[in-house]
């Protein structure tokens, strides 16, 4: 996306993303897509998913309401020659301008929100009119008889598909999913750029965080940050004073002030950056943080420090979480009270980790009930998260960090920089 400006996509002329080659980048993304394709004897792949449309053209992200919307954007990827991407036609129409690298041609709803609103009679023609735009494309490729890959299942998309003579085939998901999952180096630098705002959403969370000022004000003033320096926020929230243990997952900020000695964590996750996506917590206390707090924030800074000793190529999930705890071991007898092995297979977002990428949670995931069983090799030039975790003997507050950082020949580069040695202790006004 090299029409871009520097100032819309967030940085300065002087940041490493002026020298970012968005052109560059779905070249090499796409030399990753069409190997995985060969591997699986594919000859094209019609793209239904958001993630897999911009990867596979770089059409920019949608904001999150449209995208939730659904059927106005998707994309056909053939071996060879240019990828078609459609959209609807105001998009479409400035993409045609901007977009030298892909074709664009205008969107026919399918499936999603103006295709589930309409009349059944009209549903059954909107697909069929999609199902013959995709064929005739294909067939001007000269693919009409081939295997095609797909990469979501739709029943009444696949099935018009087919009834047009597509030869289709979900290997179109496991060919683009193996290729998202290593990042070609200027995806790198987009990941980079968006944990480097993040780092300034904690700086001004530390500006803000003060005795008699609520979570909901704080979560404000770090938003708008976030949105001032080019990043869509899909997630993240922040939690303080009780909130912290067990965590509240049921809004993003309370009302709730903050109190002296309080705790107060942040997880700005599902920030997104021309699509790339962050994951990334801290802890503060508000005034100094009690013997019990800075005991627990040592344990879990422990748990963190060791694990990440162990990323690196060739290593496995089970060797980066060995030397984390058991969970119902660990909470078996105070809150959360993990005890069968089914309430143990519910502790999924506390002590673990997972891929970042243009998704939030993308191989490979690091959790002791699965990765103790069936541990997953971790692979140069991905880019992934680790989250440690606990509450005080008291069960009064709870310390949550979390890294981001990126797998490389010599082990891993941490690309988080928010100082996390000791939890980060604020003036109480």
């Amino acid at each position: 996306m090299s029409h871009y400006h520097i100032g819309e996509m967030g940085g300065t002329e002087d940041s490493p993303l002026g020298h970012i080659d968005f052109d560059r980048m779905l070249r090499d993304k796409l030399v990753r897509l069409r190997e995985r394709m060969k591997h699986y004897g594919l000859s094209a792949i019609i793209c239904l998913t958001e993630l897999d449309v911009g990867y596979s053209t770089n059409i920019p992200p949608i904001f999150p309401g449209a995208s939730a919307i659904g059927g106005n954007r998707y994309a056909v990827v053939p071996l060879e020659g240019e990828p078609v991407g459609f959209e609807e036609a105001n998009t479409a129409y400035v993409l045609k301008d901007q977009l030298k690298n892909i074709k664009v041609e205008y969107a026919v709803p399918g499936w999603g929100g103006p295709n589930f609103a309409s009349a059944p009679e009209a549903q059954e023609f909107l697909t069929r009119s999609f199902a013959e735009q995709i064929y005739s494309v294909l067939k001007d490729f000269g693919l009409a008889r081939e295997k095609i890959g797909i990469d979501a299942f739709v029943p009444q998309i696949n099935t018009q598909l087919e009834k047009t003579g597509l030869n289709l085939s979900l290997d179109g998901t496991k060919a683009i999913n193996e290729a998202r999952e290593i990042k070609t180096p200027l995806e790198l630098e987009c990941i980079r750029s968006v944990a480097s705002i993040v780092d300034g959403c904690f700086a001004t969370l530390a500006k803000n965080l003060r005795v008699g000022v609520s979570e909901r004000e704080i979560w404000g003033k770090c938003i708008a940050y976030a949105v001032e320096n080019g990043v869509t926020v899909n997630g993240g929230f922040i939690d303080s004073g009780p909130h912290t243990w067990p965590k509240d997952n049921t809004r993003q900020a309370s009302t709730r002030r903050i109190r002296p000695g309080d705790v107060v964590y942040a997880d700005f996750f599902n920030f997104g950056f021309f699509g790339y996506r962050s994951c990334y917590y801290r802890s503060f206390n508000v005034g100094p943080p009690s013997k019990e707090v800075r005991e627990t924030y040592k344990r879990v800074y422990d748990w963190m420090r060791e694990a990440l000793e162990a990323v690196k190529p060739g290593a496995t999930t089970m060797d980066v979480v060995k030397n984390w705890p058991d969970d119902g071991e660990l909470w078996g007898k105070r809150a959360p009270f993990i005890g069968s092995e089914t309430e143990r297979l519910s502790t999924f977002w506390m002590n673990m980790g997972h891929g970042i990428g243009l998704s939030l949670y993308e191989p490979p995931f690091f959790w002791k009930p699965v990765a103790s069983k069936w541990p997953q090799k971790l692979k140069q030039n991905t880019a992934i998260a680790l989250e440690t975790l606990d509450g005080t003997p008291d069960g009064k507050a709870g310390v949550r960090i979390e890294e981001m950082m990126i797998v490389n020949d010599s082990g891993c580069e941490v690309i988080s920089k928010w100082p996390i040695e000791e939890i980060t202790e604020v003036p109480l006004y």
